[in-house]
């Protein structure tokens, strides 16, 4: 059969995106988001691999849940894939896909079945040497399933796909100069967030990148370029530099596959009165409270796991308020919320967006 060419346009691509975090972060909820702007409308189906915790999110999104359990071979996630696909899904959400790496029946698992089988021992009884032997070559064999098994057929899927991915944050030892000895010593130093995934996984993607619990929901973005993913010139603008993941990102990235206008014309504003016109007036004006003592606040409570802790460390931090009756009330709110959190109403990508919102006055 002959093959046909014709000229190049863009129309409705499929998208690979991927969201990387720790908890706390805001991925999730950074992912529903998105998708509710990739959707437009249409249905939003969610695989969810963490024990129905996307669930949290039911009253707040509207989508179709799988409770995916394991084993999460790469096989058994392109099957729910193709299984949503199938059901009519446009827009997909994957969460977690780390499960795929570190989870049971996942890359990691198959990894160490494949030194035992490399040694010829059971993996519980190998010696340090013998790992360290196996290690590289152990890893051909899931590496191919993930590359045959999951990704190529992946993009053959004509829809939005939203992969959430775990995040670790790594160290690394370095040499510094202390003043006091007059030596150099060595000190630790954080390297950065990193996905848990396939090494190459992040940049397989059309679009990758990670957010972290101290701004929840905001990519990490420096000088142009995705921290640990990709995010290309044409996508930037639509990540606006220390702004969270808006609907707004993901209804341009939709117009942008389809190759339609990615440019909103601004609506006109009304006149306003003459009392609010000038330099320096907004119509939403910056929230009168503290941000940075609410933010060391809400750091503070976000560490305690039960609710005497909360009240100790809510006790402790309280006369740091002052009077500003401004800081108080939003201070009240986020104490709601982290109880909320203790409870097992939210989790804690939920009470770190909503919190973050509050303090930015959203």
């Amino acid at each position: 059969m002959a093959s046909t060419f014709t000229d190049a346009v863009r129309d409705d691509t499929s998208l690979l995106i991927a969201i990387a975090g720790a908890s706390g972060s805001g991925k999730t909820y950074s992912a529903l988001k998105m998708a509710t702007g990739l959707a437009n409308g249409d249905p939003i189906y969610a695989i969810d691999t963490e024990a129905k915790r996307m669930l949290h999110y039911a009253d707040q999104f509207k989508f179709k849940h799988m409770d995916m359990k394991p084993p999460f071979t790469p096989e058994a996630y392109i099957e729910a894939i193709q299984a949503a696909e199938k059901a009519g899904a446009k827009v997909i959400i994957i969460d977690s896909t780390s499960d795929e790496y570190e989870g049971v029946g996942g890359l990691q698992e198959m990894h160490d079945d494949e030194v035992a089988r490399l040694a010829r021992k059971p993996y519980d009884r190998l010696e340090g040497w013998e790992i360290d032997k196996f290690n590289a070559p152990a890893w051909k064999v899931p590496k191919t399933r993930h590359k045959t098994k999951l990704m190529s057929p992946l993009r053959q899927v004509r829809a939005y796909i939203i992969f959430c991915l775990r995040a670790e944050e790594k160290i690394k030892f370095v040499k510094v100069f202390d003043e006091k000895s007059g030596r150099e010593k060595t000190a630790i130093e954080s390297a950065g967030w990193v996905p848990i995934c396939e090494k190459r996984f992040m940049y397989e993607m059309t679009i990758s990148f990670t957010v972290t619990p101290d701004n929840p929901g905001v990519p990490l973005i420096e000088d142009g370029q995705a921290i640990h993913g990709k995010i290309q010139s044409q996508h930037l603008p639509f990540f606006p530099a220390g702004k969270r993941v808006t609907e707004d990102c993901g209804s341009l990235l939709r117009a942008w596959a389809r190759g339609e206008s990615t440019t909103k014309s601004q609506p006109v504003s009304p006149p306003q009165r003459q009392e609010e016109q000038g330099a320096g007036f907004s119509q939403a004006p910056a929230p009168s409270h503290n941000r940075e003592l609410l933010t060391e606040y809400h750091k503070l409570l976000a560490g305690e796991i039960d609710t005497n802790g909360l009240k100790a460390s809510h006790a402790t931090f309280k006369p740091r308020f002052g009077d500003d009756q401004a800081t108080i009330a939003a201070a009240g709110q986020i104490l709601k919320a982290h109880n909320a959190r203790l409870r097992g109403d939210a989790d804690a990508d939920q009470t770190a967006v909503y919190v973050q919102g509050l303090i930015d006055g959203d």
